[in-house]
């Protein structure tokens, strides 16, 4: 599965791309809004799943991230990526809103791997 992670913070991206490369996973990296949105407008039919920091650096970022892709797929009508949001605050109510999984930080492995299946039996749930 090829994931794009996004997160303004470089220990936790280089922390995320171990865990997701320990699944398995390609992983593409971005720091920032501009760089997510970007990579999304140009490859979203190359990426399987989003992983977003809420805030980055400002917040509701990575809402506006998951709302950039969605709005792109729709648009274009790409594949349905699953997205997981993930946040050290408390953000499952507006996760839900938006319909993408959430993952509370700090996160093991385990968390990590159970949100991916989560997110993705969401969009095959919707989109069926």
């Amino acid at each position: 599965m090829r994931v794009l992670a996004v997160d303004d913070a470089e220990c936790l991206r280089m922390a995320v791309e171990a865990l997701l490369q320990h699944l398995g996973h390609e992983v593409i990296l971005a720091a920032d809004k501009g760089s997510a949105c970007r990579i999304i407008n140009e490859s979203i039919q190359e990426i399987d799943l989003i992983l977003a920091d809420c805030d980055l650096p400002f917040p509701d970022e990575g809402l506006e991230i998951i709302a950039f892709a969605q709005d792109i797929m729709d648009f274009f009508g790409h594949k349905n990526v699953p997205m997981i949001l993930m946040s050290g605050r408390d953000r499952q109510a507006e996760a839900e809103t938006i319909g993408v999984e959430f993952l509370p930080k700090p996160f093991t492995l385990e968390k990590l791997e159970f949100a991916i299946q989560r997110a993705a039996i969401r969009v095959e749930l919707t989109h069926a």
